[in-house]
């Protein structure tokens, strides 16, 4: 048997009750199907780092003549032999990076280095990948390597006293039109 009746239960007392139950769905549902915002990376102004680099390095340090389309410079660093380059780590050669984001989000490195030991060099920026051919850029021949999960991918030549690596987690002809974008002045 029922119990007795609330004549005074309305159709207003219904929906608080349902509304009641379902705040708390709706919030859990927004917060777990929200879209997290990208982290804000800032942009830098490279050309006074490319200039001291130019000027010290000893070797033609090279950069692309335009910034490509699309892509943003959040990396720009120049260190001389013995001097602080990342963290406590000392340079052991004239260093210089660039980096960029492309237009599809992937960083893209150019590093080139004048160190003993190039191959230490080139594995460290490579994340020690592995030949898999060469090509040939503006009359230069440019190795190139992947990394042992097929992800990372680089562009290795050697220019007079340095040694230039660029890396990314890209196919290697996004790599190829970045390198035919770099001049050395």
């Amino acid at each position: 048997m029922a119990g007795p009746r609330n004549s005074k239960a309305t159709g207003r007392d219904m929906v608080l009750s349902l509304a009641v139950l379902l705040v708390p769905v709706v919030l859990v549902v927004w917060f777990f199907t929200r879209t997290p915002d990208s982290p804000q990376i800032d942009q830098v102004d490279w050309r006074p780092v490319l200039a001291q680099a130019r000027s010290q390095a000893g070797y033609p340090v090279l950069a692309p003549t335009l910034e490509p389309s699309g892509w943003k410079p959040i990396k720009a660093r120049y260190a001389d032999r013995g001097q602080t380059w990342v963290g406590d780590t000392v340079a052991a050669g004239n260093r210089w990076e660039l980096g960029f984001l492309s237009a599809d989000q992937t960083y893209i490195g150019l590093n080139q280095s004048d160190q003993p030991g190039r191959d230490a060099f080139i594995d460290a920026i490579t994340r020690s990948a592995r030949a898999d051919g060469s090509v040939s850029i503006d009359g230069h021949q440019w190795q190139r390597r992947v990394s042992d999960d097929d992800r990372t991918r680089a562009l290795v030549s050697s220019q007079g006293r340095s040694v230039v690596a660029v890396v990314g987690d890209t196919d290697y002809r996004v790599l190829e039109e970045y390198v035919q974008m770099l001049r050395s002045s």
